[in-house]
Order: C-alpha cells, then sequence, then structure tokens
C-alpha cells in the first residue's frame, strides 16, 4: 500500500496562494480510494528573499508562525475532501520545496508523490526551473504528474486503463515495476511499441528485432499476474504517437520511466518523457529508474 505525499501550495505572497497545484486533488482522491493509501499532505514555505532579509527578526518570525498556522488549517480542510477512513497526516515546513518533498518521500514507506505540474518542455523548462522535475530527477520515488493544461474532470476520475511506451530497451521496461504501485486488481494495460520512421532494430539490450512478439511476451507476463492486457505496434515520433494513442484509445494514465537528466544536456539531447508530459490528454506515472545491473532483472516481479 504506498503512501500518497501530495504537495499543496499556500503562498500568501501571491494573487493566486494556491497556483496550479489543487489541479491534482481530483486524481489525489481517486488513488486515495482505490489503493486504500496511507496520506501526507504537505506545504513547504518557500520564503521569499525580501522578507528573509527583514531587520526585525521577531516580526519576521511572528510572518512564518502566522503563515504556517494558515497553511495547517488549509491542509485540514482539504484533509476532510478526501475519502472517509483516510487520515491524513500533515506537513508545513519551510524551505526548498524540491528538496523538502524528496526527503520526505525518502522518509515515509512506499511513495508516490501526487503534483501538478507545467509541465514545460525544452528551453522552457530549462529557464524556468521545475520542483517537479527535480523531484523526478531525484529517483527517490515515482511521481503521478497532472499537467497544469488539463481541464478539470466533471466527476471523480476513473483509473483502469494505463498506456506503457516501450522501445525494447530495459531503461524503458522499467517503466513496467510501476504498476505494482497502482495494484493490478481492475487494470488494463496496453502495451504501445512505436516503430520510428527511420529503419532501426529494437534496441540492441533486448533479443530479437520483432517488437511484436516482444510486446506479446511482456503481455503473457502481465497476464499471468492478474493484469488485462492489449498490445499496439505504430510507427511515427515516439511522443507524438504515444499522446495521440493516449487520447484515441481513452487511456487513464500514461506510466514511463526518463532518464531523468537535467539542465544543457537534456534539452539538447530531448526526453520523450519530457514530451509526453507537456502535452498528455491524461495524468503520467514517471519515474528515473536505477542504473540497471546485469542480473538484477527487468520488468515486473
Amino acid at each position: 500500500m504506498p503512501t500518497l505525499i501530495v504537495p499543496l501550495e499556500y503562498d500568501r505572497t501571491k494573487p493566486q496562494p494556491h497556483g496550479v497545484s489543487e489541479r491534482v486533488l481530483p486524481w489525489a482522491r481517486a488513488l486515495a480510494g482505490r489503493l486504500e493509501s496511507s496520506l501526507v499532505l504537505v506545504s513547504v514555505l518557500d520564503v521569499p528573499v525580501g522578507l528573509r532579509s527583514l531587520q526585525e527578526q521577531e516580526l519576521l518570525r511572528a510572518l512564518l508562525e502566522d503563515w504556517r498556522a494558515e497553511c495547517r488549517r488549509y491542509l485540514e480542510e482539504i484533509a476532510g475532501t478526501f475519502p472517509s477512513g483516510r487520515p491524513a497526516r500533515i506537513f508545513v515546513e519551510e524551505g526548498d520545496p524540491a528538496l523538502v518533498l524528496t526527503r520526505l518521500a525518502a522518509e515515509v514507506p512506499d511513495p508516490l508523490l501526487v503534483m501538478a505540474a507545467h509541465a514545460r518542455a525544452g528551453w522552457r523548462r530549462l529557464v524556468l526551473g521545475s520542483v517537479t522535475a527535480q523531484v523526478i530527477g531525484s529517483g527517490v520515488a515515482p511521481v503521478f504528474v497532472v499537467p497544469a493544461h488539463l481541464p478539470p474532470p466533471v466527476e471523480e476520475p476513473v483509473l483502469d486503463r494505463v498506456l506503457v511506451p516501450l522501445d525494447g530497451s530495459r531503461l524503458a521496461e522499467a517503466a513496467l515495476t510501476l504498476l505494482p504501485v497502482l495494484g493490478t486488481k481492475g487494470w488494463e494495460v496496453l502495451l504501445l511499441h512505436v516503430r520510428e520512421s527511420r529503419a532501426r532494430r529494437i534496441e540492441a539490450d533486448v533479443i530479437g528485432d520483432d517488437p511484436e512478439a516482444y510486446l506479446r511476451e511482456l503481455a503473457d507476463r502481465l497476464t499471468a499476474q492478474g493484469y488485462r492486457t492489449q498490445w499496439l505496434v505504430a510507427g511515427g515520433r515516439p511522443a507524438q504517437v504515444i499522446v495521440e494513442t493516449a487520447r484515441a484509445r481513452s487511456v487513464d494514465l500514461i506510466a514511463m520511466v526518463t532518464h531523468g537528466w537535467t539542465g544543457l544536456r537534456d534539452v539538447l539531447m530531448g526526453s520523450t518523457a519530457e514530451q509526453v508530459l507537456a502535452h498528455a490528454p491524461v495524468p503520467v506515472l514517471v519515474r528515473r529508474p536505477v542504473p540497471f545491473s546485469p542480473g538484477g532483472g527487468t520488468g515486473p516481479s
């Protein structure tokens, strides 16, 4: 049973004190009800430099204590909107949001971060930065990302169909290790391999060059574990095909891994996961996997 960590913003210095963080709540409630998860609600006080420079330190402490109290009241109200019987632990801390969240994820059992994000891609992300990108890059836990461009659901989201893109590499196949986080009951898994326009073998670290046989084998393994499975081979540019398939097949979630590079290298080399996050029609469950070691095995166990 995972521990859901849901970061929510409360910044009284901004015109919109919650930013986009509340966009995640319908999906967080659906996950909490489906997985019967423990719940942690957290707000991080990212204190502005101007406030830190106040000469009157007593005044600064009073302002921070007042801010903390407001955050706690806000999180307690949000906790009351989750399924009954799901007591929430509430954390209000001061510091760098990404560092606070990664530390908290390292301290709780089976963490699953559930975050809303602008999901900017390329140069915009390099310039503006992203707490979500930093948390994903840490590799400390899987992150259920709700892109800010998704419209609020009219009803509680249904979560029973997940798309898993696979290129035949062990890196991409590590996405299958995300599935147990969601539990097997009721999930239908659609495995997708995108055959790019330029001719090339399926990735060299997986034996063979027949993507259909490869997907059938993985589908059989997942079926034996209790999942309902389908598979599909399509041609085109990977990120575009993944987004279009998610929309056409009406999936509820995309699960994939990222190489986790940061900064300039990520922008120049490109990242399918980053492009998918920027355009996905549904939330994306993503994680930077641990490095593969020979004999360590891949895929679901």
